[in-house]
């Protein structure tokens, strides 16, 4: 059976591992394989779990290197990588804007967004100007200086949230000025700035889609709606099925942005109006990707079919299921974990193993 050699980075994020879960899904489980993945994972550390769920792993500098870049075009080269995906926020603007360098380099394909769409999604001001602009179910929003006239029009509880960062870190929900102003020092005393937003009520009525648009004319390959709820900024429960107000919202966006790879659009439904809300844009896939993909839906493995095989892959029908995450563990023998530390070479194996418990 034919392999395709990939590249996952940042394995010890709850993105990376979702993508090799998907991964190692179709291997596993594909009803039609004419091929099958192998996978090397990359981090900082060794101690990335995700590392070990890996067929290979190898250590590769931060991101804020300057060995970064060649870092990568060597390892994609030594082990004739035909795609890379990316795991984590941090490298995502970094390898977009030397997507065709390192494209050029290796033969190997990034599966990301073009530069300005990464730009303007990773703030999310511009985000919702670019909603705003184009009748695209926008929150009301202001920046700090613009308070006053935004509290005339919109009460206490309000959202405070960096314009930048990634996940649920510095949200918050604000009930007084003081708390306001505490929320938005926060903020500018790590070097971010604050935004304020209409806070939309009811936490069951949050959604995450996942698309995969194409790279001929940037077609729809999939859309995916998960209702989901939250635990520490990460979806722990989700109802998957199908929210047709949601899904035709977020197919619009898609289309506006005419981007190319996954989309992941994070919505609420405004109570006030019952209409969509989107919250954020983020131009990689989701920390929910398995689920999707065990509902039918296989987000990265749409993406290889698209950019290796030039398959145009038309939106299918998925599974309704219900999901609950839990925590679970995976175990490496302490004597093989210390001697792959210790020896010298890039790329490594070390499996992990998993304990059916239940």
């Amino acid at each position: 059976m034919k392999s395709i050699n990939v590249v996952v980075t940042s394995a010890g994020g709850i993105v990376a591992q979702g993508i090799i879960k998907s991964l190692k899904f179709h291997n596993k489980y594909a009803k039609i394989r004419r091929y099958e993945y192998n996978i090397l994972a990359t981090d900082i550390s060794y101690e990335a779990a995700g590392l070990y769920r890996a067929h290979k792993f190898s250590l590769i500098p931060k991101p804020t290197s300057k060995e970064y870049l060649k870092s990568v075009v060597d390892l994609c080269n030594r082990n004739t990588i035909q795609v890379l995906f990316i795991g984590s926020d941090v490298e995502l603007p970094i390898l977009c804007k030397n997507k065709e360098y390192i494209e050029d380099k290796t033969g190997a394909v990034i599966i990301t967004s073009q530069p300005h769409v990464v730009e303007m999604c990773r703030d999310k001001y511009k985000t919702n100007e670019f909603l705003e602009e184009n009748d695209l179910n926008s929150i009301p929003t202001c920046l700090y200086n613009e308070i006053d006239d935004f509290l005339k029009d919109h009460k206490f509880p309000v959202v405070v949230k960096p314009r930048e960062g990634f996940g649920s870190k510095l949200f918050q929900v604000v009930n007084s000025i003081d708390e306001l102003e505490f929320a938005t020092k926060a903020i500018t005393q790590i070097g971010w700035k604050p935004m304020i937003q209409k806070y939309l009520q009811g936490d069951s009525n949050e959604y995450t889609t996942g698309l995969t648009l194409g790279k001929d004319k940037n077609q729809i390959m999939s859309t995916i709606t998960l209702k989901k709820i939250l635990k520490h900024g990460q979806t722990y429960k989700a109802f998957i099925g199908k929210y047709p107000k949601v899904t035709k919202v977020c197919n619009q966006i898609a289309k506006k942005l005419k981007t190319f790879g996954p989309l992941n659009i994070q919505s609420r439904i405004d109570v006030d109006n019952n209409q969509v809300k989107i919250i954020e844009i983020n131009p990689r896939f989701s920390a929910s990707g398995p689920m999707r993909t065990v509902a039918g839906v296989n987000e990265p493995d749409i993406m290889v079919r698209n950019v290796l095989f030039n398959e145009d892959v038309k939106p299918q029908d998925h599974k309704s299921l219900v999901c609950f995450r839990y925590w679970n563990e995976t175990y490496i023998d302490k004597e093989k974990y210390d001697r792959t530390m210790i020896q010298k070479g890039s790329v490594k194996t070390l499996n992990s193993s998993i304990v059916d418990y239940f």
